[in-house]
């Protein structure tokens, strides 16, 4: 599928878009931090599905 509107004069500048592996390896994880953000996703999407099965009944 070709696009109508593609320019290929422009030139992509890889520096923006390359992440090394090191950046990668050496970052640090706050488990605790991202247990917080699943533990309050699940409980918010348990809290909306309650309130839309009370609107249906």
């Amino acid at each position: 599928m070709e696009t109508p509107n593609h320019n290929p004069d422009i030139i992509f500048d890889t520096d923006l878009y390359t992440i090394e592996w090191s950046d990668i390896e050496n970052v640090e994880i706050d488990y605790e931090n991202y247990l917080n953000d699943i533990e309050l996703f699940f409980k918010e999407d348990f809290e909306n599905e309650a309130l839309e099965g009370d609107i249906y009944l």
